[in-house]
Order: C-alpha cells, then sequence, then structure tokens
C-alpha cells in the first residue's frame, strides 16, 4: 500500500514536470568589444497546448541596446512538449560591466510569465588612441568601429530614372508640338471675341427639319403593324403639330384638331392645305380615340398629303427667282416621288 502512493506521488510529479513550461538565455560571448554584437540564445520549452509570447523591454540602464530579434524556430520532442528557440542580438556603447535585463515570455492564455536568468556581459574599449609627439590624439589610430561598406551600382534606380527623363522629354516634345499652336489658336480666337471650343450651331429650316421626321417615319413603316397605327397617326400630327408652331406662331401642341383648323383657315399661307390637313386629323382622331383603324392606303395618303403640306406652306426665301423656280420644279419631283414610293 506505501509502494502505491509512493508510485502515484512519482507519477503526478514526473507529469506536473513534463507539462511545466522553462525558459533558458545562454550568451554567445560575455566579452564584446565596445559597440560590437552578441547573440542571446533563448531556449523554451511548453506543452503544446499553451503558447507564449516573447517581451522585449528596454534596459532601465541604458547599457544594453536590443539590435534584432530573429525568427523563432520550433522543435517538437518526443515527449508532445514544443522548443522554441529564438536568437536576440544585442550589443553596447559603454565600456565595463553590465548586466543583460532578463527576457520574459508571457502566456497569452494564462498570463503566465516566464523569466530568464540575467546575464553579466563586459564591455572592452578596444579603441586605443595613440598620441603624437605633441600630446595630441593622432588621427590615423582613430578608426571607425566597422569597416565603412561599399554599395554597388544599382541598374534598377538608374533604369527608373532613364525612363522617367524619357518620358519628361515625349511629354515635352508632344506639348511643343501639338499644344502650343493650339494655346496659339485659342488665344487667337480669344481676341478675336471667339471661342475656340464654341462650334456654329447649324440650324436648319423649319421645312427641312420636319421633312426629315416625316422620312423617319416612311422609313419606320410602322402602319403595316395594325397594332401600332395609332403610334403612326401620333408621330404624323406631332410632326404638323410642331411644323405649325413655328410656321405659322399659333401654340398648336397644345390645341386640338378643330381648334388648329380654325387658327388656320385664317391665314393665307394655310387655306390651300386645309382639306389635307381636315383629312389627316380627322383619320388620326379617328386612331386615337375612337380605335379606328384605317386602311394602308389611308396611313400612305395621310403621309402624302403631310409632305404635300409642308412643301405647300414652307417660308418664301430670298433666292433669285431662276434659283426658286429650280427648287421648286425639285421639291415637286420629290413630292411625286414621296406619293409613289409609299
Amino acid at each position: 500500500m506505501k509502494f502505491h502512493s509512493i508510485a502515484t506521488v512519482l507519477f503526478l510529479c514526473g507529469s506536473l514536470a513534463t507539462n511545466a513550461a522553462s525558459l533558458t538565455a545562454k550568451m554567445d560571448s560575455a566579452h564584446i568589444g565596445m559597440g560590437r554584437q552578441t547573440a542571446v540564445h533563448l531556449t523554451l520549452t511548453q506543452p503544446k497546448d499553451q503558447d507564449f509570447e516573447l517581451q522585449v523591454e528596454k534596459d532601465s540602464t541604458g547599457k544594453v541596446d536590443v539590435v534584432k530579434l530573429k525568427q523563432a524556430d520550433t522543435l517538437k520532442n518526443n515527449d508532445g512538449s514544443l522548443e522554441i528557440k529564438q536568437d536576440v542580438i544585442i550589443t553596447s556603447f559603454d565600456s565595463g560591466s553590465c548586466v543583460v535585463p532578463p527576457f520574459k515570455y508571457v502566456n497569452i492564455k494564462t498570463g503566465e510569465t516566464l523569466t530568464s536568468e540575467p546575464l553579466a556581459l563586459e564591455v572592452n574599449n578596444d579603441i586605443e588612441i595613440k598620441l603624437d609627439e605633441a600630446g595630441q590624439p593622432d588621427s590615423t589610430s582613430v578608426k571607425d568601429i566597422k569597416e565603412i561598406m561599399t554599395l554597388g551600382f544599382d541598374w534598377g534606380k538608374f533604369f527608373t530614372i532613364l525612363l522617367i527623363i524619357l518620358l519628361i522629354a515625349v511629354l515635352g516634345f508632344l506639348g511643343w508640338k501639338y499644344g502650343w499652336p493650339f494655346i496659339q489658336k485659342k488665344l487667337a480666337k480669344k481676341k478675336e471675341g471667339i471661342s475656340v471650343f464654341d462650334e456654329p450651331e447649324i440650324i436648319l429650316p423649319i421645312d427641312v427639319v420636319a421633312i426629315n421626321k416625316l422620312d423617319e417615319i416612311k422609313a419606320k413603316r410602322i402602319w403595316k403593324d395594325s397594332s401600332r397605327i395609332k403610334e403612326y397617326y401620333t408621330d404624323v400630327t406631332e410632326t404638323l403639330r410642331e411644323y405649325f408652331c413655328g410656321r405659322f406662331n399659333i401654340s398648336a401642341m397644345e390645341m386640338t384638331s378643330d381648334e388648329i383648323l380654325d387658327e388656320l383657315k385664317y391665314k393665307t399661307e394655310a387655306m390651300p392645305i386645309i382639306p389635307e390637313l381636315k383629312s389627316i386629323l380627322s383619320k388620326a382622331d379617328m386612331a386615337k380615340f375612337a380605335k379606328a383603324i384605317p386602311t394602308e392606303e389611308d396611313c400612305e395618303m395621310s403621309l402624302a398629303n403631310a409632305y404635300l403640306i409642308i412643301s405647300r406652306t414652307k417660308p418664301v426665301s430670298t433666292e433669285p427667282a431662276q434659283d426658286k423656280k429650280a427648287k421648286k420644279e425639285e421639291a415637286s419631283s420629290a413630292i411625286i416621288s414621296n406619293s409613289n414610293n409609299i
């Protein structure tokens, strides 16, 4: 019975020792020259289910400086524990004896802290200063702690600068070749009161605008589809209404068909086209409001009458009589051609 109790205690102690974390610190050399560097080798042994983090604190005496923390190396032991090795590079610029402060690992989960033993470091002033005959320091005896490093030529930086210079040169040439003449032209136009960016607005005569719209309607030929008859007559009447607004200065867009006819019958230029207009408006009202479906022949005749209305009422130009006669003949030929093509 006593033997079993002792065995149990030893087993528990062994388990606790296995699960406990430990930290050791060793230094490459305890003697260095002033400004030289040495490495402190830290070895942390921990259970695999724990996670420690190194925390480096600044030396309160200011004698020891940490130069670099090297990458940690983790190994797995046979018993399942982890062994983490990490090197810390230190230096000192104060000669004499000093103490390397302890390094601490903190358990992220439990907050447990492992602290290494402080290490003694001896810093030697190995700079020998010789005196000349006058008792002054000999400049030849004072040397840098480390040799001056010579850097190789940076070809990447060289080509980058060269590329920037070439780019600036190309942009400068393009600016001189194309930009400067443009600026000169702009300044010249500005003196004349003309903006370089303002292009003259081309205003077509109202009859030309109306004819162009009728040509678009004719090209679509939507009257062939009986379900789009209403859309077709809407396009034709809207074109005529816009034309009447500009030609006879009436608010045709807001008027009913009867109101448009009443207004135009008092206009001398519009009297010849009243029958054709009345026919178009009548068929349009029937298609739009009475849901009547005019025949294809009626639709084609309405379009031909629209061409005729604009041709007969278009504004009279101030061209010579000979030119007006020639254009009148061209207009008549165009009307006959449009009627034949529909």
